[in-house]
C-alpha cells in the first residue's frame, strides 16, 4: 500500500535529535493500517468498508517520571512529544534507571507468497462472501441463519528510541469466519469455522468443504443428548485448558471493576 509513513523516518530522526536532551529516554511508536471488513448476516450486508488508520504513541522518561501521549494524525506528533516530555518533567523527582539493552536497527517485511489482498477489488471480496453464504444455507433446510466475516489488513509499525533503536515492521493479515445456526423445534445449535493467512489471498479461496462443515456441525448437534450437570472426565487441549482457566477465574481475580469503582467514588 502507498504508505503514509513513507517519509516519516527523517521527521522522527529530527524530532528525537531535537528533544532527547530534555529527557533521559524517549520512544516514538507509529502504526499504520489499511484494510477491508465485510460482514454478512444471511444475505444481508451488516458491514462493507475499506479503512485507513494511522496513529501512534510517545513515551518520555525524566528523573524516573514517565509521560505518555497518543495521536491519530501524524502532524500532531511534535505537539504530543511536547506534552509527553512536559508530563515526565512534572512527575520526575528521583533517578531514571533503565536496563542496558542492545540497540536494534532492523526493517522486517513478512513477504507474501501469492496475491496481495489489497489488490483485490472490494466487489470480488463481497462476491466471495456471497458464495460462502450460499454454501452455508444449502447444506440443510434446518439452517436458519448464517454469518460470514471477511477481513484483511496491511499493517506497518515503526519504533524509534533516543538510544538509537529503529525497528520498521510490515505484514498483511487475512481472516474469514463462518457460522451457521440450525433449528429443530426448540433446539438451536450453531457450528463455526475459521481460517486465516499471512501468505496469499488464494488461501481464502476454495474453502467450500470447510464452510459446509460449519453447517453440518450445527445440524449434527441438533441430535446430541442434553448433558446433565455432574462431574466428568474430559480430554482437552493443554493450551485451551489455560485459556478456559483464565476466562473462568482470571478475569474475576484481576479485580479491574473493583479498582475502577474505587477510583470513581474517590473522584
Amino acid at each position: 500500500m502507498p504508505s503514509l509513513l513513507a517519509d516519516a523516518r527523517n521527521q522522527i530522526d529530527d524530532l528525537i535529535a531535537r528533544y532527547k536532551s530534555r529527557v533521559d529516554y524517549l520512544a516514538i511508536r507509529l502504526e499504520e493500517s489499511e484494510g477491508t471488513n465485510i460482514f454478512l448476516r444471511s444475505e444481508k450486508i451488516e458491514t462493507l468498508s475499506e479503512e485507513v488508520a494511522i496513529g501512534g504513541q510517545v513515551r518520555a522518561c525524566y528523573k524516573g517520571g514517565w509521560g505518555f501521549a497518543s495521536f491519530n494524525r501524524l502532524e500532531l506528533l511534535p505537539q504530543r512529544l511536547e506534552e509527553a516530555i512536559a508530563a515526565a518533567r512534572v512527575v520526575g523527582c528521583e533517578e531514571t534507571q533503565l536496563a542496558e539493552i542492545a540497540i536494534v536497527r532492523e526493517t522486517c517485511v513478512l513477504p507474501l507468497t501469492g496475491t496481495n489482498p489489497r489488490l483485490i477489488p472490494l466487489r470480488d471480496k463481497k462476491a466471495l462472501c456471497d458464495h460462502y453464504t450460499q454454501i452455508l444455507h444449502s447444506a440443510d433446510r434446518r439452517v436458519t441463519t448464517t454469518t460470514v466475516r471477511y477481513s484483511d489488513s496491511a499493517q506497518r509499525l515503526i519504533l524509534a528510541t533516543s538510544e538509537g533503536t529503529w525497528i520498521d515492521q510490515s505484514w498483511t493479515d487475512m481472516e474469514m469466519r463462518f457460522a451457521a445456526t440450525a433449528r429443530d423445534g426448540d433446539t438451536v445449535q450453531t457450528g463455526r469455522e475459521t481460517t486465516g493467512s499471512r501468505s496469499a489471498y488464494e488461501d481464502l479461496l476454495n474453502l467450500d468443504v470447510q464452510v459446509s462443515g460449519a453447517s453440518q456441525r450445527a445440524v449434527n448437534a441438533l441430535n446430541l443428548p442434553t448433558v446433565k450437570g455432574d462431574s466428568y472426565t474430559v480430554v482437552i487441549d493443554p493450551i485451551l485448558t489455560g485459556l478456559f482457566v483464565h476466562e473462568a477465574f482470571g478475569h474475576l481475580s484481576e479485580a479491574d471493576m473493583a479498582y475502577e469503582i474505587r477510583i470513581y467514588w474517590r473522584s
